[in-house]
């Protein structure tokens, strides 16, 4: 008989909407390196999708018996198609459901703290905590902060999270401070890092070639993205005869007026869509790159990153020199004006001309990337955070 090696370490119950989605590395890297706990995954959605990419032990993941697929609600969201809120309900059930069925498994598991993904979960963590008689800890991550127009009575709970949590994190002070003046007690707030498996990025120092200067963008097709702004910037430098090819890879809500703006500027020959990538292909073609380029913004609705895309972390460690913009904790996450040239958000004219300047200066590449890579691994390397985390949840254990 195989020996469970985790067998006798501290269950820690770890809910979100699912397990693992392709743009939450940044949860998966946490798990995977966890030594003194247990991590169980309880998904409100379908489970361990997308396993090649995202390996977890079978026996350690759950997924919620819903009457719909959630890969049903997630494709009707993201497509922007009426009706996404109210599908929801039917797809995740009904929330004292979840709250039964999550606490017969971490009860059975002998859970000893439950890690909620994004602050809606950790809502609905609150009343399974209490149940069980042990700690929630909420991780926010952007949208969560604010909450959709849609999201109803989001405010009200939020609030409540506040209160009864016990421990609520975030990646960065700007986003620590975004919770506090929405009513987040000062002493309740920390951060806890974004975090990437450093070593699985090859860093390559960038350099002049004599060809088409290749810019990377990577994300969702989101108005908070700012990958509009980008094919703006792009556009101006076309049209002052610079030599490019801009790499585009994801997908997602905006993808009509991404290709509308493609066709507007008449960027057909210079555009490359790459789609969405798994994890090992799209670190391939960032190694391609020249200049990775992620003009964040605060969109419409107010919906901003909260803290800052883990691409950026990862374009970092490839030692590529990253073009942004001083939108939520960015600046932290970068070495601005060393790692990074950052604008202001929503400035398509400020982007072209960063953007102009380093393309003319390719003898400044290496440095920003040296410096980059040197960033991520002193605040950013999972294997240090990961351990950070778990004394975090021992300490709270005790």
């Amino acid at each position: 008989m195989a020996v469970d090696a985790g067998a006798s370490l501290p269950v820690v119950g770890q809910l979100d909407f699912t397990f693992f989605a392709r743009s939450q590395t940044f949860i998966y890297f946490y798990l995977a390196h966890f030594r003194r706990t247990r991590p169980v995954c309880l998904s409100l959605g379908t489970p361990l999708i997308h396993r090649r990419s995202f390996p977890f032990p079978r026996q350690d993941a759950y997924g919620f018996p819903a009457r719909l697929p959630w890969l049903l609600w997630c494709a009707w969201d993201r497509a922007g198609l009426p009706g996404a809120r109210a599908l929801r309900s039917r797809v995740v059930g009904a929330p004292e459901a979840q709250i039964h069925w999550a606490r017969r498994i971490l009860k059975a598991r002998g859970a000893c703290l439950i890690h909620a993904h994004f602050g809606g979960v950790g809502y609905r963590a609150l009343d399974l905590g209490a149940s069980l008689g042990i700690p929630v800890v909420t991780t926010f991550y952007g949208t969560d902060i604010v909450g959709k127009p849609d999201w109803g009575e989001w405010p009200q709970h939020r609030q409540t999270l506040f209160s009864r949590g016990d421990l609520i994190l975030v990646e960065g002070p700007y986003m620590r401070q975004r919770l506090i003046a929405l009513g987040c007690p000062p002493e309740k707030v920390c951060i806890q890092h974004i975090a990437i498996d450093v070593d699985r990025l090859p860093f390559r120092e960038r350099e002049a070639h004599g060809g088409k200067t290749i810019l990377c963008f990577a994300g969702r097709f989101e108005e908070k993205k700012g990958l509009l702004n980008a094919l703006d910037a792009v556009a101006a430098l076309r049209r002052r005869g610079v030599p490019l090819e801009f790499r585009i890879i994801g997908s997602g809500q905006l993808a009509r007026q991404v290709r509308r703006r493609i066709a507007e500027h008449g960027l057909g020959d210079c555009v490359r869509m790459l789609g969405f990538l798994d994890y090992a292909a799209y670190l391939a073609a960032m190694a391609l790159a020249d200049i990775f380029v992620h003009p964040s913004v605060t969109a419409s609705d107010g919906d901003s990153e909260g803290g800052a895309p883990t691409t950026i972390l990862e374009a970092q460690a490839l030692g590529l020199p990253v073009l942004s913009t001083t939108h939520a904790d960015i600046p932290y996450v970068t070495r601005p004006g060393e790692s990074a040239v950052l604008v202001p958000e929503g400035d398509s004219d400020a982007l072209a001309e960063a953007l102009a300047e380093l393309i003319a200066h390719p003898e400044r590449w290496a440095a920003m990337g040296r410096a980059g890579r040197a960033h991520v691994e002193a605040r950013h390397d999972i294997r240090r955070q990961a351990a950070r985390l778990e004394e975090r949840y021992l300490a709270m254990m005790e």
